[in-house]
């Protein structure tokens, strides 16, 4: 939680306020995480809804990589279709913010 710093303001009264602001901890429940690592396509359902417009997704580590171990999806044909959806479980953040990154 977060913690209150009192003190007479003073010369190291702004690092103080720093150092009380890194104090504050921050705790998030993850609901969904994909690495793509091998066998992400069994978890991911390709959409067949355009048909031959489809795109195909690759698995790579794309063209600059730091990593070429560290591999996700790209989209791998230009003006084509890319749907793709995985299964979550079940949540609830009523009174909570939801980020998706």
């Amino acid at each position: 939680g977060a913690q209150v710093l009192s003190m007479a303001m003073g010369k190291g009264a702004g690092l103080a306020i720093v150092a009380s602001l890194l104090l504050v901890s921050v705790s998030a429940e993850v609901f969904f995480q994909e690495d793509f690592e091998d066998g992400w396509e069994d978890r991911w359902v390709k959409s067949s809804f355009k048909g031959g417009d489809e795109g195909d997704w690759k698995h790579t580590a794309g063209k600059h990589y730091g990593d070429e171990n560290n591999k996700g999806i790209q989209t791998g044909t230009d003006y084509r279709w890319y749907d793709l959806s995985a299964a979550t479980p079940d949540f609830n953040n009523k009174d909570k913010t939801l980020v998706l990154q």
